[in-house]
């Protein structure tokens, strides 16, 4: 039987740079398959070689039905690939400005198609049956007339893997599928992925890292440095304890960054967060209403709820990124907003990190100047002082990515890059840490590492807000718990 994909001594990469080098696979028709392997391994790139999306040096990959291999508009019709960094792209707008506020600003949507206009524009029929149950898949019958830039992260996701199946393609590849999608979306995704898989003639292709993968996997390639190191029959086998190993130079930088750190006296507040009935409406919606809620200083919190349910807006109401924060009674550091503090004041107590930051994120910038931001809160450079430069090269040390402190930012892998935004929530010693879902698309000895720093660095002193979609990613400091519904 004729193969449907064939690579032969394939090198490929970005710009100039090879990241797969002499990779061989094969795919037959009835096989799916999953694309593993630690963080920078190439994943993402093996996935743009068949898109046609990135630049081959050598060898060459076949495809069965297209007969002109260098046709770019018909491969993307019969291959579609949808990736985290379509996130970011989500928000382009030839017609408008986007920043990562306007979220959250009322009347500042001027020029951002709605839900329903981005999924017109992949051939949405609301007459369609088999197009309604996408909507209710997806939950985004009650968003329909939204615009698209006021979705969270978790809501963003689901509306572009919406539109990809709209349309389901001959092959279909789903990079980092899961990320930001809570408990009961990715299950129902999954059971919707097997009954496509059994009902169509289509290749799935899944990519990234997985707690649970739909059941019609059957086959498993495993790349490392960019190598093919192993590609085999997949099966689904339980979950295996994975420990932490840190190298010496690892370890001593982690202890090196304990004793810079210490564990600070809080400043005078006993009151992070106060909030007192707050509500945050829209003309055509209200996110959340009666929310009263008490941070105390050194308290260690984690939120959880389902996309959509409001944890990013709660997150942006304590950063100083939503304007409802002024016509609330928020008190912030036992302050009310609006009596005169200003937001910077507000940001240079707190560390902080996102999806949303990452989604937005377009400077070009190298690794080392992303974190260093994290010193002035804002996406500018200055010169740092010697006790910041030490820390940022402890923290490098200790994640293994000294080999990338001078590589700019487009060039690494969505691992690498949500790391440097964990990295600049620390980069300043803050008494606050607001983390939203700061491990999504780590493999999991970095997960590991990430959650051995919180473990280490934030004291009893200190205050934190952990959002997360996954029981397992709690911090063993964690006490209390807020559910939003």
């Amino acid at each position: 039987m004729e193969p449907i994909v064939e690579i032969k001594d394939l090198t490929a990469g970005v710009g100039l740079t090879p990241i797969l080098m002499d990779i061989n696979w094969t795919c037959h028709p009835g096989e799916h398959w999953l694309i593993t392997g630690p963080m920078a391994s190439g994943k993402t790139t093996f996935c743009k070689v068949l898109s046609g999306d990135t630049r081959t040096f050598s060898g060459n990959c076949r495809v069965a039905f297209l007969k002109d291999q260098f046709d770019l508009q018909r491969r993307r019709q019969l291959i579609k690939l949808v990736s985290f960094t379509d996130t970011g792209k989500l928000f382009s707008s030839v017609n408008a400005v986007h920043y990562y506020q306007q979220r959250y600003n009322t009347f500042d949507s001027d020029g951002h198609m709605t839900v329903k206009d981005y999924l017109h524009d992949g051939g949405l029929d609301l007459h369609s049956m088999d197009h309604q149950e996408l909507l209710e898949l997806f939950e985004l019958n009650p968003l329909l007339d939204t615009e698209r830039i006021k979705l969270s992260s978790g809501q963003t996701r689901k509306l572009i893997l919406c539109k990809a199946f709209l349309e389901p393609p001959s092959i279909l590849i789903l990079d980092n599928l899961h990320i930001g999608l809570d408990d009961s979306s990715r299950k129902r995704i999954n059971a919707f992925i097997d009954k496509l898989s059994s009902q169509l003639p289509i290749t799935i292709i899944l990519a990234g890292h997985f707690r649970s993968v739909p059941g019609c996997i059957t086959h498993e390639l495993c790349l490392e440095n960019g190598k093919l190191i192993e590609a085999k029959p997949f099966r689904q086998e339980e979950k295996k304890t994975v420990a932490l190993h840190l190298k010496n130079d690892e370890q001593n930088a982690l202890v090196q960054l304990q004793e810079i750190e210490g564990d600070q006296e809080n400043e005078s507040f006993s009151e992070v967060i106060r909030f007192e009935d707050v509500a945050v409406k829209y003309p055509s919606k209200t996110v959340m209403e009666h929310v009263n809620w008490t941070v105390r200083a050194g308290e260690k919190w984690v939120l959880f709820g389902q996309n959509g349910s409001g944890k990013s807006t709660l997150l942006s109401l304590m950063y100083g990124d939503h304007p409802q924060a002024y016509g609330h009674p928020v008190y912030l550091f036992e302050k009310k907003r609006g009596t005169g503090e200003s937001i910077w004041d507000i940001k240079k107590k707190i560390g902080f990190t996102s999806p949303e930051l990452h989604a937005y994120f377009s400077e070009n910038l190298t690794a080392r100047e992303v974190v260093l931001t994290g010193l002035w809160d804002a996406f500018t450079v200055k010169k740092p002082d010697p006790t910041a430069e030490k820390r940022l090269e402890h923290f490098f040390t200790y994640f293994g990515l000294s080999c990338i402190v001078d590589e700019t930012y487009v060039k690494l892998s969505t691992g690498q890059q949500r790391l440097l935004f964990l990295i600049r929530a620390f980069i300043k010693k803050s008494p606050v840490y607001l983390l939203d879902e700061p491990y999504q698309g780590l493999d999991e000895q970095s997960r590991l590492r990430a959650s051995h720093l919180l473990e280490a660095l934030i004291g009893k002193n200190d205050t934190l807000i952990f959002i997360s979609h996954f029981e397992d990613e709690i911090p063993a400091s964690v006490e209390h718990r807020l559910e939003l519904n």
